[in-house]
C-alpha cells in the first residue's frame, strides 16, 4: 500500500508500517521548501547558515593598496596570497584576492601604479575599510617627492569621504603606509619615511604641504621575505577597530611603526 502526498512540485511516496495509523490531513503544504518549513527543517538551517556567512562578511574587511609603479604592492599581495615571492608584472588595471593576514580576513584590492590609472585611485576608496599606500623605502628622493603628491592628492580625495562617513556614523578609513624593500641597505626608517611624506606627528605643528589625514601609521615591511607583513596588517586592523582614540593601547601592537 502506497500512500501519495500529491506535492505540486515532486512527489513523495512511502509505504506505512503494519501499526502505523493513517492520518488524513486538510492543509498540505504546496511546494516541498513550506513542507520543510512547516516541518523545522530548511528554517533552522538556512538561518544558521545566514548568520555564518553574515559573521564572515563582517569580518573581513575591505582594503585597497595604492602606491607607485615598482613599489612592491603585487608582491606584497602574492606573498601575503600563496606564502611565496612569485615573479609579477606590472599592473595595469588591478587585482584582487581574499586573504588572511595578521590574524584576520582581508578582501584586498591592489591597484596599478602607473600614471595612467592613478586618476582611477579614487574609486577603488570608495566604502573601503583601509588604504594602504606602499613605498619604496630605498627610492630616491625625487621618487618619494612623487609618493608624497600622490598620497596627498589621495588623501584630499578621501576628506570628502571622511565627511560622508562621519555624516552618515561610519569611521573614516584609516591610512597605513607599508615602507617596503626593508632588506635593502639604503631603505629609510619608519620616522624618516613619514617625515619624507609629510605626515602630520600629534603635539607638532603640520610641515608645509602636510598630507591631510588623522590617522595613520607608517610600518616598516620586506615584500620579498614577508617580513612585518603580519604586523603591519595587525596594526591597520587596529586602527580601523579603535580609530586615533586609544593611542595607548596602540603602542602595544607588534612590529615597528611610528604615530
Amino acid at each position: 500500500m502506497e500512500e501519495d502526498y500529491g506535492f505540486s512540485d515532486f512527489k513523495i511516496k512511502r509505504t506505512p508500517s503494519v501499526t502505523e495509523k493513517k492520518v488524513t490531513s486538510t492543509r498540505r503544504p504546496s511546494t516541498a521548501s513550506s513542507y520543510a518549513r512547516n516541518a523545522g527543517g530548511t528554517s533552522s538551517v538556512t538561518g544558521t547558515l545566514s548568520r555564518s556567512v553574515a559573521r564572515v562578511i563582517k569580518r573581513r574587511k575591505h582594503v585597497v593598496l595604492l602606491g607607485l609603479d615598482g613599489s612592491g604592492k603585487t608582491t606584497i599581495l602574492m606573498r601575503l596570497k600563496y606564502d611565496a615571492k612569485l615573479d609579477t608584472t606590472p599592473t595595469v588595471g588591478f587585482n584582487h584576492e581574499k586573504i588572511r593576514a595578521g590574524g584576520f580576513r582581508w578582501s584586498a584590492w591592489d591597484v596599478g601604479g602607473g600614471e595612467r590609472v592613478r586618476s582611477l585611485w579614487a574609486t577603488y576608496t570608495r566604502g573601503t575599510d583601509g588604504v594602504v599606500f606602499v613605498v619604496d623605502a630605498s627610492a630616491n628622493a625625487d621618487t618619494m617627492e612623487e609618493a608624497r603628491l600622490e598620497l596627498a592628492r589621495i588623501m584630499k580625495v578621501q576628506l570628502l569621504a571622511k565627511a560622508i562617513a562621519i555624516e552618515m556614523g561610519r569611521t573614516p578609513p584609516p591610512l597605513l603606509v607599508m615602507a617596503n624593500f626593508q632588506d635593502r641597505k639604503q631603505a629609510r626608517s619608519a620616522p624618516a619615511i613619514a617625515k619624507c611624506l609629510s605626515l602630520p606627528v600629534e603635539g607638532q605643528a603640520p610641515p608645509s604641504g602636510a598630507v591631510p589625514v588623522s590617522c595613520w601609521a607608517v610600518a616598516c615591511v620586506c615584500a620579498v621575505t614577508g617580513d612585518g607583513l603580519d604586523e603591519a596588517f595587525a596594526t591597520l586592523r587596529h586602527l580601523i577597530d579603535n580609530g586615533a582614540t586609544q593611542p595607548a593601547k596602540r603602542k602595544k601592537i607588534p612590529g615597528e611603526w611610528w604615530r
